[in-house]
């Protein structure tokens, strides 16, 4: 399929642009720490990466989620993730060679607006981006189509025109129930396996981000 009539590229963050779970893992346990909750092992909160804070929280047990997902946020405005983070390969190359090309390009993730922001300026790709829409600025966060559509009206444009990229089965729902495309980068440590993706049936499905290009 070919995305060249495309007026933005929306970019999801975790496992599509860059790695921040070991950021992840130390805010989550750290918010449990802080109300007496026990710790919970590294790769089972990885698993869960691109599913709203909150609902982890509640699987593992804590008693408020909503207010822990607060604490988790806090702990991760004050650099806690971005300190933590790291561009996957080819990252900055592929959204510069985008971004020379003429595409508009976003960020919409389950991370809060603060949180992108904070890690976007990190790692010195904020100069890239017209647009972030984080989850605490929507009613529902994906696989919800909210996000999307929230993107679509700061960009001033239709969702159709927009084409998402992401790495797990909630990108490829909240892509399509919002009406835009997507496209799922191949992760191969992340949460998703690509039976998983197939079943969901995105627009294409690439084996890393430098291989957008051969669709834009």
């Amino acid at each position: 399929m070919d995305f060249k009539d495309a007026k933005a590229i929306v970019f999801d963050l975790d496992y599509t642009l860059i790695d921040s779970s070991e950021g992840i893992v130390y805010c989550f346990n750290e918010a449990r720490k802080r109300v007496g909750e026990p710790a919970v092992e590294a790769e089972s909160i990885k698993k869960r990466i691109g599913i709203p804070i909150d609902q982890t929280f509640a699987l593992f047990g804590s008693k408020e989620p909503e207010a822990m997902r607060d604490m988790f946020r806090k702990i991760a405005r004050d650099g806690a993730i971005a300190a933590r983070s790291f561009l996957l390969t080819g990252v900055a190359e592929t959204l510069a060679l985008l971004k020379e090309k003429g595409y508009r390009m976003a960020v919409a993730s389950t991370k809060s607006h603060a949180e992108i922001d904070r890690i976007m300026k990190h790692l010195g790709l904020d100069g890239n981006f017209e647009q972030y829409v984080g989850s605490d600025e929507v009613e529902s966060a994906k696989p919800a189509p909210d996000p999307l559509i929230l993107m679509a009206e700061r960009l001033g444009l239709e969702t159709r025109e927009m084409v998402y990229v992401g790495d797990h089965v909630v990108d490829v729902l909240s892509a399509k129930s919002a009406g835009c495309r997507a496209i799922i980068v191949e992760a191969p440590t992340g949460p998703c396996s690509r039976a998983e993706i197939e079943a969901e049936n995105p627009d294409a499905i690439i084996p890393d981000i430098k291989a957008i290009l051969k669709l834009f």
